[in-house]
């Protein structure tokens, strides 16, 4: 029988989840509102700072936490978040309509990566066939994501593909870190990560004068600053590290699963183009080939 405590713990694993899943349609929604990525991400980071920053006075923890970290941590982070955050903004930004579903997946491969460096930092022995298998389902899935007339139809750019799987490689080098320093990955300082990456995507922003060329502000903009800032930046993260402290971790990591399919479903239902035959079994591929790799680090020897 499910206790209440984790009843409500796998309830707010399953918000943050499903807040995340929002991420790459307001990464592409608010880069064309407002004419670039950098100047959106700009708003949506620093709004997910201060959201992040509310939630922790009202959850009575000392604001000095959010800023006490080992210097490690904070040049990993650096890494592993804010310019992870960036190149998959950055990505998002400038993706053809069309490879939009192929980026957010791409983004998606991290686990692959993990197992990768798992074995080069970690020293994990993973079941070798069943990470293959894995691997390779996931890269399938990438594959078929644009569609089955992908080599008929191929992308004017790579650029931002090579933004979002680098960016994915990024973090998942951040996530394998904190588990060789054996830290939380609660206690990894997002909310300073992503004040970092707003000050960061401003800078780049100015330097790209897109501040001077941005159109009037207009509800839309901020609609999709605070959905991004307050849902995905600043409310997931905090739900989520309430629900893997009180609830069942396994149970809760596992609902993950769904990001990519539900991440695919929002993109496609606001950009046609690249809602084809291949999106949502490519998800579903990615999401069964990280389950794999999961699944094979766990029968590690």
């Amino acid at each position: 029988m499910v206790s209440h405590s984790n009843s409500r713990a796998i309830i707010f694993g399953i918000i943050a989840i499903l807040l995340w899943c929002w991420s790459g349609v307001c990464f592409r929604k608010g880069s064309e509102l407002m004419g670039s990525s950098m100047v959106y991400l700009t708003c949506m980071t620093g709004c997910g700072s201060l959201t992040a920053v509310v939630l922790q006075m009202l959850r009575g923890q000392p604001l000095s936490d959010m800023v006490r970290l080992p210097f490690k941590v904070m040049l990993a982070g650096f890494f592993g978040m804010t310019l992870y955050t960036i190149m998959l903004a950055k990505a998002f930004g400038m993706a053809a309509q069309a490879d939009v579903g192929q980026i957010n997946l791409l983004n998606y491969l991290w686990p692959v990566w993990m197992v990768v460096l798992g074995i080069l930092l970690l020293g994990t022995r993973p079941n070798a066939p069943l990470a293959v298998s894995g691997i390779l389902t996931g890269l399938f899935g990438v594959v078929i994501s644009r569609g089955f007339d992908l080599f008929t139809h191929l992308p004017t750019t790579l650029v931002p593909h090579a933004f979002a799987i680098s960016g994915g490689f990024l973090w998942a080098l951040y996530v394998v870190l904190l588990r060789r320093w054996k830290i939380p990955e609660e206690k990894g300082g997002t909310a300073f990560q992503f004040a970092i990456c707003a000050i960061m995507a401003g800078l780049l922003a100015a330097y790209s004068r897109a501040w001077q060329t941005m159109p009037p502000w207009s509800g839309a903009m901020l609609f999709w600053i605070v959905l991004g800032g307050v849902g995905p930046v600043g409310i997931a993260y905090s739900l989520y590290e309430i629900s893997v402290k009180n609830g069942p971790v396994i149970l809760i990591a596992s609902l993950a699963y769904f990001i990519p399919i539900g991440s695919s479903l929002i993109i496609g239902l606001f950009f046609k183009e690249t809602m084809n035959n291949g999106l949502i079994l490519g998800a579903v591929f990615i999401a069964i080939g990280a389950w794999m790799v999961r699944r094979a680090c766990k029968d590690a020897k």
